[in-house]
């Protein structure tokens, strides 16, 4: 009974460690990338369809370190007033493994002139959480794995806004809405930001400049049971889109540096590192990310 006792701590230990982690050092692609990855309200923001995929690989010097992938697609109206999207995503940490499928409908309601929308988002899906037996070191009769994996699918949801003005973008986020509604699992739930509000202004400069454009971006995220996380990040482009460069300092001693490049004004590639924070540092290497982005407009 005590081997059970203690199989059943470590397995709830290591799932809070899992989705702490994957919520205070989310995918990097969100910042300027892909936004919809953070906010279902920046579906569809343009005409067309948008291919977005990202990888994240985090401790790579830890065997079974934590491990991140998204695939979300996205489709504007011809008006611009609606957008449609999907959002696949895939997490594994040690045994532990979770997906998670979403589907987006954004509503953008134009407001005195075409470049000035106040955007209503909202996605709904169903997240699954198993131990791969594969990766079990132990006792694999343990029924503790298995009563583990006897949990059922849950339904979650998310929800956004944001208010676009030219150049301006003012976003709030409430992710992970089964934690708003269901009191008992937010108790049981250390870590984890449950909502988001950020505000971006992209200076364009003249089309002679080597420096075409940079953006910077404040967010902030209000986390549970955890002090609250500000993010400071600019996003540069140089050349039209042939370089582009970006940097965040988050306030858990961290800091995300990107590189990329946009050919043909349809596919753009991202390559970013992320320094483990303060906590972490001394126990484990950073992080690495690779993500793409395919328009068809």
């Amino acid at each position: 009974m005590k081997i059970l006792k203690y199989s059943l701590l470590i397995i709830t230990i290591i799932t809070c460690s899992v989705k702490s982690y994957g919520q205070l050092n989310p995918m990097g692609s969100m910042y300027y990338l892909n936004p919809y990855l953070a906010n279902p309200a920046m579906a569809g923001i343009e005409k067309g369809w948008e291919l977005n995929g990202a990888y994240k690989a985090q401790w790579t010097a830890i065997e079974n370190a934590p491990a991140m992938q998204a695939i979300t697609a996205t489709y504007g109206s011809e008006n611009k007033k609606v957008g449609f999207g999907i959002n696949l995503y895939n997490e594994g940490a040690g045994v532990i493994r979770r997906t998670s499928g979403k589907l987006t409908y954004a509503f953008h309601l134009p407001l005195n002139s075409e470049d000035n929308f106040i955007d209503f988002g909202l996605s709904a899906g169903i997240t699954d959480e198993w131990v791969d037996f594969n990766k079990v070191r132990g006792d694999i009769t343990d029924p503790s794995l298995y009563n583990f994996n006897q949990r059922k699918v849950y339904f979650d949801g998310d929800f956004g806004v944001a208010y676009r003005k030219r150049n301006l973008t003012v976003q709030g986020v409430m992710p992970n809405l089964k934690l708003l509604f269901d009191r008992d699992l937010k108790r049981q739930v250390a870590d984890r930001y449950f909502y988001m509000v950020s505000v971006g202004y992209k200076f364009i400069n003249d089309e002679n400049s080597a420096l075409s454009s940079w953006e910077p971006r404040v967010a902030y995220r209000g986390v549970q049971n955890y002090k609250d996380i500000v993010d400071i990040g600019v996003n540069t482009q140089f050349f039209g889109n042939k370089l582009l460069l970006s940097g965040i300092y988050h306030t858990t001693n961290s800091v995300t540096i990107g590189a990329g490049t946009t050919f043909k004004n349809q596919l753009s590639v991202l390559c970013q590192y992320t320094s483990n924070t303060s906590d972490l540092g001394s126990y484990s290497n950073s992080e690495f990310e690779i993500g793409l982005k395919y328009n068809f407009r």
